[in-house]
Order: structure tokens, then sequence, then C-alpha cells
């Protein structure tokens, strides 16, 4: 199981396995950091989210392209040293940059683990993993990326694929989704067809809640495939991570939102989509 709680991590043998600190605040590099300098674990390696969870001049044309293939594989090599130690990714309550690490990492062909239990737990057992002392990588190939695993969605395939028996899954917050507010994209609404269920619903306690989709898995099932987005392909994780754990065939459009509105011939709606006897109500 890739996914563990503390239940799971009293069986891993942490002393063959890299505490992967992944807490971040979005777009704020300083702030990051500072948080991470606050609030140090024992042995852990502190990954910033530029440019291993997006890069400037990535994959897509979103606000958050996806790093390029090199990028990932630098990073798993240092930090696994070839694959002789096993990862165990974490962050703080109700975060999405572990899940989007989690996600470039299958993406590009590497297991890893994800934790998802409270953090004083990891507080109180960091000094039995195996201490990393790391450089992490700054030059990268310029190779072109290969996909792994197919768990990725590109706008032009959306674009052939939106009126076919797939589920689009918009994770943004229910006024985003409608067009009522818009923070940081020029345009407002949801891309046609999708049904929207927040992110706010798949979290407990600031915890991914594995279960919160249960009621509904059937009804996802009957899809060929579900596809996730958010605003720019980082907060669509969460919601990936809880689908796949639970068998779903699933994938992130990386480029989300705010890579539809870059074609003028894509159209918004702010119109409701529903899916028939499946309600998501808000926690």
């Amino acid at each position: 199981m890739s996914i563990i709680n503390r239940t799971d991590l009293n069986r891993l043998d942490k002393a063959e396995a890299i505490l992967v600190d992944c807490r971040n605040i979005m777009d704020q590099f300083d702030e990051s950091e500072r948080l991470v300098q606050s609030d140090e674990m024992t042995g852990a390696v502190h990954i910033p989210q530029m440019p291993f969870m997006f890069k400037f001049d990535g994959i897509n044309e979103g606000r958050h392209p996806l790093p390029d293939q090199s990028v990932i594989d630098k990073l798993y090599s240092t930090l696994s040293d070839d694959g002789q130690y096993e990862l165990l990714l974490f962050a703080d309550d109700n975060s999405f940059f572990h899940t989007r690490l989690y996600y470039l990492f299958l993406l590009y062909g590497y297991d890893v683990y994800l934790f998802n239990d409270d953090l004083n737990v990891i507080r109180e057992h960091s000094g039995e993993f195996h201490e990393a002392d790391v450089e992490l990588p700054i030059q990268f190939d310029s190779a072109e990326s290969v996909f792994k695993r197919d768990i990725h969605y590109s706008m032009e395939a959306l674009e052939q694929k939106i009126k076919e028996n797939v589920l689009l899954i918009d994770v943004r917050s229910e006024d985003r989704y409608l067009g009522i507010t818009e923070p940081i994209d020029y345009k407002k609404g949801h891309i046609p067809g999708a049904v929207n269920i927040p992110n706010s619903l798949i979290y407990k306690d600031g915890l991914l809640d594995l279960g919160a989709m249960d009621h509904a898995l059937a009804k996802f099932k009957a899809y060929d495939e579900v596809i996730v987005y958010c605003g720019s392909g980082m907060s669509a994780t969460p919601m990936f991570t809880l689908l796949y754990h639970n068998g779903i065939n699933v994938k992130v459009y990386t480029g989300s939102f705010s890579e539809w509105i870059t074609d003028d011939s894509n159209t918004v709606e702010t119109s409701p989509n529903t899916l028939e006897g499946v309600h998501f109500n808000e926690r």
C-alpha cells in the first residue's frame, strides 16, 4: 500500500527509507523555506515547489507547468541513492504538495510512499529514518519526456475526448466553478461538462479521507475515464490520489483551467452539471 498511516509506518523499515518534506506555501518560495526552517524534521529533505513540483518552462501552458522527466528522474535518483532507499512523502494539513510530487513520481515511473496521518507521528519517529545528506540537483537534461503511466491528459487530448464517455471533475471551490468569483484567472467558470467536487469534501481533520467518495465510486466506474482538474494542475492531485487509490481509471488534466482558457476556441460554462443519483455535500 503506497498511502500509509501511523499503523503502516510501524511496519516500514525506517532505516531504509528517506523522509521527503513537501511542505510549501503556494508560489511563496522564501516563505516556504522559512516555514520549514521554523519546524525542521530530523533528517528530512525539503523539496521546494520549483522546479520539482512545477517548472515555468515545463510541459503545458498552465500556471504551474509539469516538470520535465529529467527533473523527476534526477530528484528520485538523488533522494533514493539510485533506488537504494524508499521515499516517504509528507506535508502539513489540507496540503496538495505531497500529492503533487506523489503524482509526478507515478507519472514518470517511480513508486513512493505518501504519509496520510497526523504530522506529529512523523515528528516522533523522524530520528529512526535514514538521514540523507544530499544536494538537490540544479541542472537537468533536455531529452524528451516520456510518461511511464497513463495518468496524464493534455489540453489537445481533452478537446478531443470531452464529448465521449468521460467524467470531468473540477475540484475548485463552488464559487470559482460557477464563475461567481475568480481571484486568479482572467476568465470565470469551468470547462464544459465538468461536475464540481471541491477538495473540501475529501479532507477530514486535515487529512485525505480515502473513503470520502465511496458512495460515488460505482458511478465513476461507469465512465471510460475520470479526468480531474483545478486551476493549474496542483490541487487536482489530492482527488487523483484518492480515486487512484480506489481503483478508478483517473487522470489529471495537468494544464487545468488556466491552460484551457489560453485557447480562445475553448468555451467555458457557468451553469452547474450534476451526476444523476449522486450528491456531494459540503462537510
